[in-house]
């Protein structure tokens, strides 16, 4: 069950992404203002380009074309669509002889309309035309020449569509033309109400002509940053959450695999709670001790993990070889304090043999203790590539090390191995020990690789010896080196010096 700090601390991962998008809510909000203001900007002036090139391009067309007589050519030009296109509203010819076509097929009285002129170039002027009743003017391009001219009421629906977007009423633009300085005209469209905000944001752009300039500001308010703020709610809150969820579900999983056996082994690694305990290794001819089995225990706070709830775990992940690097080191601390007689066994799975790890470990050690350190191969998990492992094996044989087969006949390889990996000791499990003095078919299996081995003169340990008559059994079947509880239990190094120092005998048996 999960402690209360423990919900608390989740609670708080889950809304904490929430309290700090909700906290910097107005910075984010005016900084997306102003990035939206400076895209509308940005949309206008990309706008503004293509239409002036098109017009630029299309004029030229016309001027070049049109007849000047309000002929049936001229009328074509004027109601041709590939030059009466979005860009253009109304178009308008007037001859020097005060003939007059349209785009509407009628006269207009083109000096109603054309209002104040600028002029921009040779020929060129712009006006605008007349305010009536507060509707918006439109731009309007007119061109003189002998005494011919042509008037280009320029389309500015579009933009009142990109002010629209994203939202109604949110901007105001306003292009005002300049003349040396002095504005003479403009052109405005959005909302009038938005310049006069307290919180208004504008940004101005500039174009230029031969003889004129043109200010554009373009203007964004309240109705925008509304309509920012909501979509931010709407939006960031959800995913706000969302991210909180994530960093919740985050904090459970590496909770959850702290508390699991792999992450709690790994903190075990981390901080150094694996230490080696020692069972002694007897001669029971001279009941005297001549080695230990090294045995891995977990010291968790001031308990002992007990190995079956971790072995397993460690070398299925791979583990094992951290910890028995570990371990390894502390027993060559721990050696120092023993005789110089007595050897040490160590257990090493498949993997240090097979991806070289135990020589790259000793070598980077300067290969200690050549005579004193034995290993023992477990069979649990099997060796896939026994030419690798026999070249690492025979290497550290080289070395001078010798090596074990552990568990003999309980798992993988067995007889194999000693064929294959030339190894000339082997360890009899518990299992087959126990058999003595039952009708145990696995009896059978014990004689059977007693005898074996003593034909291939291999050297035998007995492994969980609980009681003399096994000792006796075994002896007489020529098994003299003995470990089990009928000598002694595994111990931390401290009890066996200990019980080394009240012996006459550093090779004297503790029991």
């Amino acid at each position: 069950m999960p402690s209360h700090r423990t919900k608390q601390c989740a609670l708080s991962l889950l809304l904490l992404p929430l309290l700090i998008y909700f906290a910097a809510f107005p910075l984010i909000s005016s900084s997306i203002t102003t990035l939206l203001l400076n895209q509308k900007k940005n949309q206008i002036e990309l706008y503004l380009i293509h239409r002036g090139e098109a017009l630029q391009e299309m004029i030229k067309q016309q001027l070049t074309a049109l007849h000047f007589d309000c002929n049936n050519e001229d009328w074509q030009i004027i109601r041709n669509p590939h030059f009466y296109n979005r860009y253009i509203r109304f178009m308008s010819v007037e001859t020097k002889e005060g003939k007059q076509c349209s785009t509407l097929g009628y006269p207009l009285i083109l000096d109603d309309i054309k209002g104040f002129s600028i002029p921009v170039q040779t020929g060129f002027s712009i006006s605008a035309t007349p305010v009536i009743d507060h509707t918006e003017s439109e731009l309007l391009i007119q061109f003189t020449d002998n005494n011919n001219r042509v008037i280009w009421v320029i389309d500015s629906s579009w933009i009142q569509n990109k002010l629209d977007s994203p939202c109604n009423a949110c901007f105001y633009y306003q292009a005002t033309f300049l003349e040396n300085g002095t504005e003479v005209l403009s052109i405005k469209r959005g909302n009038e109400q938005v310049p006069l905000e307290s919180n208004a944001k504008s940004v101005v752009f500039h174009g230029t002509g031969k003889t004129s300039a043109t200010k554009q500001q373009l203007w964004s308010g309240e109705a925008l940053q509304q309509y920012i703020q909501y979509k931010m709610i709407i939006w960031g809150a959800p995913i706000s959450l969302l991210l909180g969820l994530l960093l919740m579900s985050g904090y459970w999983l590496v909770r959850n695999y702290r508390n699991s056996i792999e992450g709690l082994i790994e903190k075990g690694i981390r901080d150094r709670e694996f230490i080696p305990y020692y069972q002694p290794i007897v001669d029971s001819r001279t009941q005297k001790v001549v080695g230990y089995e090294v045995l891995l225990r977990w010291q968790k706070g001031h308990e002992l993990v007990a190995p079956d709830l971790f072995i397993y775990a460690a070398e299925s992940t791979g583990l094992i070889v951290e910890i028995t690097t570990q371990i390894i080191r502390k027993v060559l601390n721990d050696l120092e304090r023993l005789p110089s007689s007595h050897w040490v066994s160590i257990n090493l799975v498949a993997e240090h043999v097979e991806k070289r790890q135990l020589s790259i470990l000793l070598h980077s050690l300067n290969w200690p203790q050549t005579q004193r350190i034995k290993f023992e191969l477990t069979e649990r998990i099997p060796i896939k590539n026994l030419t690798v492992a026999a070249e690492e094996i025979a290497l550290l044989m080289e070395k001078g090390y010798q090596f074990k087969i552990d568990d003999f006949g309980t798992g993988y390889g067995g007889f194999s191995y000693l064929q294959h990996l030339h190894i000339r000791s082997i360890k009899i499990d518990k299992m087959f020990v126990d058999t003595i003095e039952t009708d145990d078919v696995k009896k059978s299996v014990l004689d059977s690789i007693i005898a074996s081995a003593k034909t291939g003169k291999i050297e035998l340990i007995a492994e969980g010896a609980e009681t003399l008559n096994q000792v006796n059994y075994l002896a007489a079947q020529g098994v003299y080196l003995i470990q089990g509880y009928v000598y002694a239990h595994p111990m931390p190094i401290n009890e066996i010096v200990q019980r080394l120092s009240h012996t006459n005998s550093s090779s004297s048996i503790f029991v």
